[in-house]
């Protein structure tokens, strides 16, 4: 779930510069298709019987700047349900935006201006750029505001203690020195040799990472004609190459479509998308030519990736076993990378810690080992040993604070959208949504 007091805070600064790189990219997303053709399915989702549009979720997704992946997108569904729940338990509130309101956010947002004054015409031009009406604009920098003033009025119910505050005094004054030992799956050594079973099998289930595309050309489709590009879209998805097309010119075309073209490939063969209101379908000139790697040049790479299959598999186990070796004050096999002086929240970006290590890690006789805990970045197990502790400079009380109040705001508002979520009516358009 989406961090609510950071994100609220931040919501204006975001609306800038709308017309993205990135944002364009999400316009020629798979999900785009659905959206084009089928205007009745462009709900990802219904909220008590109110529409989660699909633009909604492209639009976080572009603010995220992350590739899409299964997690990632969960994320953004859950983030753009709690908008719409906080949204109409505000409005029950009685909590409204004035259109003036409205008018002074958007008059003073750069990407509107010309010479440093609102300007109509560019305001329509830049929002058709990015497939919003002013109408829908306006509607959602409407939502915006209402939500960030309903969060505000809620999580200003918050207090930090004074017990609370010396606790967390003790935990930002504190640096801490030891060592790291980081286990990824290249420090697990099994000796394993799968069977030609097991290598044909993989290779079967895993036959498009082997895909190799013969070099070929680009070619693109433009047309203001919905029922006409999806003829062609239907041609290009039945194995078809309908006349009308143009070579892509990457002198003239990349900076506009360099990305678009860039993120096709043998699992995204076409991509449609909507510049204004021109329709543009991508699609390689020879995507029936791309060749399957057989077997017997793959299956290197297919043993390779079975014996990294099975460390990962025993990666949980061997770092626990590492963790009791150092317990036991035994020798491992894991070189530790030393750090010097480091405050905890800055170890934390960095590993899980379990929130209930977190007293210990400053208290306990050293040395002490902690973990093992999943790195940041989820591909390794990190244990972390404090050898040392010292003290640094007072933090500023108010910073401290500061942070513990935006700690329970968060906690208080996740309370608030659990019990919205229970009395809610929530529809996934599952078939959009696994599109995506």
């Amino acid at each position: 779930m989406f961090e609510f007091i950071r994100k609220h805070k931040e919501t204006f600064a975001i609306l800038s510069g709308i017309v993205t790189a990135a944002f364009f990219l999400w316009n020629f997303a798979a999900g785009n298709i659905t959206s084009l053709f089928h205007s009745s399915e462009n709900c990802i989702a219904k909220v008590n019987g109110d529409c989660v549009s699909i633009v909604d979720f492209r639009r976080v997704a572009m603010r995220t700047n992350q590739q899409m992946t299964p997690m990632l997108k969960q994320e953004i569904l859950n983030s753009l349900i709690d908008d719409d729940l906080l949204y109409e338990q505000a409005k029950k509130e009685g909590f409204l935006v004035s259109d003036k309101e409205v008018a002074d956010i958007i008059s003073k947002d750069p990407s509107f201006q010309v010479d440093g004054k609102f300007n109509f015409e560019r305001y329509k031009a830049v929002l058709a750029e990015a497939g919003y009406t002013p109408e829908t604009y306006e509607a959602y920098i409407k939502k915006q505001l209402t939500i960030q003033k309903y969060t505000l009025f809620i999580t200003n119910a918050s207090y930090v203690s004074d017990i609370e505050l010396n606790a967390a005094n003790m935990i930002n004054n504190t640096l801490l020195s030891g060592k790291a030992y980081i286990i990824d799956p290249n420090s697990v050594n099994i000796n394993y040799t799968p069977t030609e079973q097991e290598i044909e099998d993989y290779y079967n289930k895993h036959k498009y990472e082997f895909k190799v595309i013969n070099p070929s050309s680009i070619i693109y489709w433009e047309t203001t004609d919905k029922n006409k590009a999806r003829e062609i879209y239907m041609a290009l998805k039945s194995g078809k190459i309908p006349p009308g097309f143009k070579p892509f010119d990457e002198k003239t075309m990349s900076k506009t479509f360099g990305a678009v073209v860039k993120a096709l490939n043998p699992q995204n063969p076409v991509l449609v998308g909507n510049v204004s209101n021109n329709i543009y379908i991508f699609t390689y000139q020879n995507t029936k030519n791309s060749t399957i790697m057989p077997l017997s040049q793959a299956k290197n790479q297919v043993i390779q990736d079975i014996v990294m299959e099975k460390k990962i598999m025993a990666l949980k186990s061997f770092a626990k076993n590492i963790y009791n070796s150092l317990k036991a004050k035994k020798p491992v096999s894991i070189k530790p990378v030393a750090f010097n002086n480091l405050p905890l929240s800055r170890i934390s970006t960095m590993v899980d810690i379990k929130s209930s290590d977190i007293v210990p890690m400053i208290t306990e006789k050293t040395p002490a080992f902690f973990g093992p805990y999943v790195s940041a970045n989820g591909s390794a197990y990190v244990i972390i040993e404090v050898d040392s502790r010292s003290t640094k400079n007072q933090q500023n009380t108010d910073k401290t604070f500061a942070q513990l109040i935006s700690l329970k705001a968060n906690v208080l508002m996740n309370y608030l959208i659990k019990d919205l979520r229970a009395h809610a009516k929530i529809d996934i358009n599952k078939s959009l949504y696994n599109n995506l």
